[in-house]
Order: structure tokens, then sequence, then C-alpha cells
């Protein structure tokens, strides 16, 4: 893959966007782009094996309950960053990262990056940034999760989901990542009835409609103003 734009793809990520270009040099020069189509990237117990950034494609993170159940979902566009945590503090990573469909990753190797960090203090700290970065989005999410209604929790993740993942078309902005109803459930915390519920309102509303694996926003500045409500459960 060309440097030029390998770099420009990994600059829609604000950290890597940060970094001092001596940094961001070193990342894209010891790293290497790998192909990963449909397949397992690395599983919930696997040993750390240093940081991957997604190019294309789509990435899910999953993490599954005791009883085998999905408990938690999330996926990545391009630009973001996975492991950065078992990287750094050497721990097993949590939860599943798989590649659905043709995905391209960028792998700084755990060998590779231990050797930058150890170059400078500075470097160590950029990617200790990342983690604090990381940090900071999961607590708000975790604040969301709690206190927005529902439908409000669907807005802003089909927002999220439309501003990164969504194709324009004459009938709306499609959201086309095989994404089902249980998948929506789990990514806002809610059960199979809720979310069906949720998606005939707006279905209703005119606002959006879900077929089997898609979702297709009509109305693209209600589903952003839903997002943004700061109603909370009583």
């Amino acid at each position: 893959m060309n440097k030029a734009v390998l770099k420009a793809v990994l600059r829609k990520n604000k950290w890597f966007a940060g970094l001092s270009p001596s940094l961001a040099d070193s990342i894209i020069r010891l790293g290497r782009v790998r192909n990963v189509d449909n397949s397992l990237i690395y599983s919930a117990s696997d040993s750390r094996d240093g940081l991957v950034a997604l190019i294309s494609g789509q990435v899910r993170l999953t993490s599954f309950s005791l009883s085998g159940n999905p408990s938690f979902l999330l996926i990545t566009s391009p630009g973001s960053w996975i492991g950065v945590t078992s990287a750094l503090d050497g721990r097993p990573y949590g939860y599943d990262a798989f590649a659905i469909g043709k995905s391209v990753v960028f792998h700084l190797s755990q060998e590779r990056l231990d050797a930058l960090i150890n170059e400078s203090n500075e470097y160590y700290s950029a990617f200790v940034r990342m983690v604090c970065d990381h940090l900071r989005v999961s607590i708000q999410n975790l604040i969301v999760l709690r206190n927005r209604r529902p439908l409000h929790r669907l807005a802003q993740e089909l927002w999220r989901l439309a501003e990164r993942h969504g194709r324009p078309t004459k009938k709306g902005v499609v959201i086309d990542l095989r994404l089902s109803q249980e998948d929506l459930a789990v990514m806002i915390g809610v059960g199979r009835q809720t979310i069906n519920r949720l998606l005939k309102s707006l279905e209703q509303d005119g606002i959006a409609t879900a077929k089997y694996t898609s979702v297709t926003i009509h109305n693209l500045a209600a589903i952003e103003r839903l997002s943004l409500s700061e109603a909370v459960d009583s």
C-alpha cells in the first residue's frame, strides 16, 4: 500500500494525527499491512501481539458472558486502533476482534512497539495518551448507557455508524454492516423486544427502516436531534 494513502487513513484518528512527525513516520516504517478477510485477528484469551489499526473494511470487537451470549459489541472504523491496553500492560485482550468481509489492517508487532517506546519517554507517553483517550471514550459511553433513554442511545449509535460507515442513496443513508437487531441490542445494552420496539417507532415516524442486516436512515437530521437529546431515564 502506498505510504501516503496509509498515512492519510491513520490520520483520521486524532491521536495519530497529533503525533510528532518522527514518531508517526517510525510507526509507519515499523508496521506491516495485512489482509484479514473474514478472519479472527485475535481472541479474548490471546496474549498481546502489539497494536492493530483498521485501514479498510470492518472489525467487530465482541465480548461474551459466561453463558456464551454477546455482552459487548463495537464496530471499528478506518483509522481506529485496537489492542493498546494489552500491548502496554501485558494481559490478554479480553475481547475478540474479527474482520468482517474484505478488510485490511496495519499491525505494529509487540517487539517493534517495545523497541519504539524504549527509545524515549516522549514516545512512551504518546502511547499512554492513546490509552487515556480510549478510557475517556469508554467512560462517556458508560455514562450514556446508564443515564439516557434507550431511544436516544440507539439514535446516537445510528448517528455514529452513519457518519463513519453510511452510504448515501436516494432513499437515505444506508448502514450496511451486517448488523442484526440482536447486534444493535447488544450495542446499546437493551433486550431483543426493546430494540424491536425502538426500530418500529423510528420506522413509524419515517426516520429509519431496519431490514435483516442493514438500516436505512431516511431523516438524518431527526436522528441527530435524538442523539443529542439530554433526556434521561427517571
